[in-house]
Order: C-alpha cells, then structure tokens, then sequence
C-alpha cells in the first residue's frame, strides 16, 4: 500500500510533479494504478499538475490546477511556481511504469546530480544517451549542440534550470528543439548507454499524438487497467512505423557511438 503523504520522508529537496491537463485525465487512474504498483515506497510528494480537475482516487496526491488551458510552455511556467523545492522530477500523465523501481538507486542518481550541480539529469534511456567505456559509470555530461539535449521527458531538473528553458507562447515541440540549454551554465546530464537494458525508471510512453500506442494496449491488458482503452482511439499503422523507423534511426547512432547534431 502507498504510504500517507504525511509519513513520507521529503526526501534531498525534490518533487514529484506529473504534468497533465483535463482533456487527458483518463489517463491518470491507470497511471497512478501503475505508479502506487511498482514505485510504493516513493519517498518524494507528488503533485498532479492540471487545468481544473482533480484525482480524487488517492488522497496523496496534491492538486495544482492552473485554470484554463494556454500554450504548453506557459502553463509548465504557472505550474512550477506552486513547487516549493529547488528539484522538481518531471513527469507526464503518459509515462507508465512498467515494473518495479529501485528507490536507492534512484535516490544515488538524485545525489549524484545534485553533487555535480547539474541543471538537468535525464532519467530515461531514450536518446540521448552518454558513451562511456566505464561499466560502472551511470550518468555523464550531454555534449553541446546535440539535438534534444535539453528535450522535455522524464527528467530532474533544478528549479531555475527550468525556469530558464521555458519561453511563453512555446510548444512542447518547439521546447524540445529549442538550443537554449547550449547558453545555461548549469551542465546537463543523461544516462549511459550501459543502463538501455537496465533503466532505473522502466517507462512506455502509452499514448502518441492523443492515441493509444500498441505498446500501451498490449501493456494494460496484461496489467488489467484496460477499462480506459474505449476512450481513445488506437494509433494508425503508418503511426506505429514512423515510430519504428526514427527508434531504428537511434539505433544507428547508439551502435555506431556518435551523437545526433543539429
């Protein structure tokens, strides 16, 4: 069972805040269902970041409703301002873990990207990833200049970090494509390639461009959450191989070990 949010430890100064917005709250119960499942000893409060909506499911869960819905980078700037740490750990309503989480080695690679002061820490094993001959080393500094080194995804950031990615009147898109991150004094890091098979936080992205993945179906059945299923519709084939082909494309670059420059 989750813990009370009054028993958890507020743990090196971070929050949890999924970001969200009402059109996609039937995502939320299979969400948190999959979160309370496999990350119960979360040790960080978690927020629920949205337009006018709460989840009422799970008393633990603390609402930050910023009214109507705007562009997407203005409404992350009105939601970070109602978190109080200096670390917010980004997260979205699409993001389903998958299996359990270990919550010391979650808690190491908060430490670690803290002690190196960086501004950013990638948490998922998309690209990019880090190319290391170290076995043992898990995080390591983006290269300037590479395409999504500051894209937004599952990530830690420090507070004013993000503060200086976002620009009103952006979306999520253009977010991702921004270079901003080249001119931040703060270093941004990622994972190695060493942890692809192994991610500290095992994710599916359940939905595309507003529709079910396949990925995410074949994942719900299984998990017994597929009540949400009828209220979206499924990706197209064409869809699901355009997916294929830009993954396989990553593919290419993490064998052949270089980055992906603008």
């Amino acid at each position: 069972m989750k813990q009370n949010m009054s028993s958890k430890k507020h743990d090196s100064d971070v929050s949890i805040m999924v970001v969200s917005c009402d059109k996609y709250k039937d995502l939320w119960d299979p969400f948190f269902k999959c979160f309370n499942k496999y990350w119960s000893d979360c040790p960080y409060p978690i927020y629920l970041a949205s337009n006018e909506f709460t989840y009422d499911s799970d008393p633990t869960i603390t609402p930050i409703l910023i009214g109507p819905d705007k562009d997407y980078s203005t409404n992350l700037i009105e939601m970070i301002k109602h978190i109080k740490t200096s670390w917010i750990l980004l997260w979205f309503e699409d993001c389903f873990i998958t299996s359990n989480i270990d919550t010391p080695r979650i808690l190491r690679l908060v430490a670690a990207a803290q002690e190196y002061k960086a501004g950013y820490l990638k948490l998922t094993v998309d690209y990019p990833l880090i190319f290391t001959k170290d076995k043992n080393q898990e995080i390591g500094p983006i290269p300037k200049g590479i395409k999504y080194r500051s894209g937004i995804g599952l990530a830690l950031y420090h507070k004013g970090t993000l503060q200086k990615l976002l620009e009103p009147g952006e979306s999520a898109w253009q977010i991702d494509r921004s270079q901003r991150s080249n001119f931040i004094e703060e270093p941004f890091f990622a994972l190695t390639t060493h942890l692809k098979k192994d991610p500290p936080i095992p994710v599916l992205n359940a939905v595309i461009k507003g529709e079910w993945s396949y990925e995410a179906l074949k994942f719900m059945k299984k998990e017994g959450i597929n009540d949400s299923i009828k209220n979206r519709k499924v990706q197209s084939i064409w869809s699901f191989l355009y997916i294929k082909l830009y993954l396989f494309r990553i593919a290419i670059y993490r064998v052949l070990r270089i980055y992906w420059y603008d």
